[in-house]
């Protein structure tokens, strides 16, 4: 794949992962939150995918699955998600026995309100990417929104950016809001390129 070139959104790019993720993702879907924190995206998901949709979200706090816990189930959607305390390094042996993957978020970085010590890392991100990638529907998409403005940040934002350069039979996107800072978010949107 050639370099990916960068393009600037007037729309917050949290919108724009769940406006992209909507296009691909039906009712009785399956869909994977790679970084449940507080459990919007998780939310979203789970009330996108409907009663006979699924649901998998994953992450090493048990605070924030247990925050995520709650929302969820105030918004009475808890039936349809499954929370896994674990790293999301580990998707590929938990997507065994679900479907193809309709579409994926990952959002990465720390916990807001958390522990800012615990940072996602290129080392379990990536490997996350590539089972996710390996098990995406014809149609599916994954959003992966990289936070570049805590220490460990650019590092993981660089090597997600190489890591999808380098990996044949992608279209990716990336956006961001404000080109000129450097240390802004970005906004990568994967799926598999049409055949």
């Amino acid at each position: 794949m050639s370099p990916i070139p960068l393009e600037v959104s007037q729309v917050r790019l949290t919108r724009v992962a769940a406006n992209w993720v909507t296009a691909a993702l039906p009712e009785g879907g399956f869909a994977v939150d790679a970084t449940v924190g507080n459990g919007y995206d998780t939310l979203f998901l789970a009330d996108r995918v409907g009663k006979s949709g699924r649901v998998l979200g994953f992450d090493v706090q048990k605070m924030a699955l247990n925050n995520a816990s709650e929302l969820i189930r105030f918004a009475g959607n808890l039936d349809r998600v499954r929370l896994v305390l674990g790293c999301h390094s580990g998707l590929g042996r938990a997507l065994m026995g679900y479907p193809r993957v309709d579409a994926a978020m990952f959002n990465l970085g720390y916990l807001p309100r958390g522990d800012r010590r615990i940072v996602t890392r290129p080392s379990t991100t990536i490997p996350a990417i590539a089972a996710l990638i390996q098990r995406l529907a014809p149609n599916g998409r994954i959003t992966i929104l990289a936070y570049r403005g805590h220490p460990e940040g650019p590092e993981e934002y660089a090597a997600i950016r190489a890591f999808l350069e380098q990996t044949p039979g992608l279209e990716v996107r990336e956006l961001t809001g404000d080109a000129e800072n450097e240390l802004g978010p970005r906004l990568f949107l994967v799926k598999l390129a049409a055949t």
